[in-house]
């Protein structure tokens, strides 16, 4: 064996402390600063996460208060249709509804007819068939309070044709008038 120099223990004391401080780095260190940075970023996401959080909570009111929008135009919108719910107390109401108007407008209603339920646009229709005995004033009249009135009415068809040649003012019409009740038509089974 040769003896160690001084300087041959210098440079291996400096090769022995640059081994254990790289072995400490890529061993010690490096994992605690990456496993630093992974918590780091966790951190991070969660602050992001409770601030979306707050943010959907802070918004609560506003989603509170639009069900309540929502709440009120539906029953507004239940007043637009016909109280009864049976097809044929419905048509009785439509029926008083329409008798009223009449009164209203001066014409006459000598013949009322119930034709048979049907759905347009998946809401139950109730349509009525009436001939009115009228001049053209009193007809616009009609048409103008069936349209206007607070139930959601519709007239499908309107006939009119001049009762007498001698008097062209006086009018025999028939109309073909349509309420709704809150009923939906019921979904048709879809075979894909």
């Amino acid at each position: 064996m040769t003896p160690v120099t001084e300087r041959d223990k210098k440079v291996l004391i400096a090769g022995g402390i640059f081994v254990i401080l790289y072995i400490l780095v890529i061993y010690v260190a490096q994992p605690i600063y990456k496993k630093q940075k992974h918590i780091a970023t966790d951190i991070e996401n969660k602050i992001l996460f409770i601030e979306k959080y707050y943010a959907v909570i802070n918004q609560k009111t506003l989603y509170e208060n639009q069900e309540k929008l929502n709440k009120d135009f539906g029953a507004n919108l239940t007043q637009h249709f016909l109280a009864e719910t049976q097809p044929g107390l419905a048509t009785a109401e439509m029926q008083k509804i329409l008798e009223d108007i009449s009164r209203q407008a001066g014409v006459e209603l000598p013949r009322v007819r119930v034709e048979k339920m049907k759905y347009i646009e998946t809401l139950l229709a109730v349509p009525v068939e009436l001939t009115l005995l009228s001049t053209m004033r009193s007809l616009t009249e009609f048409i103008r309070l069936v349209e206007n009135h607070e139930k959601f009415m519709i007239v499908q068809e309107l006939n009119t044709r001049v009762v007498n040649k001698a008097d062209p003012e006086r009018l025999q019409t028939r109309l073909l008038i349509a309420g709704f009740i809150q009923q939906f038509e019921p979904e048709k089974n879809k075979r894909a």
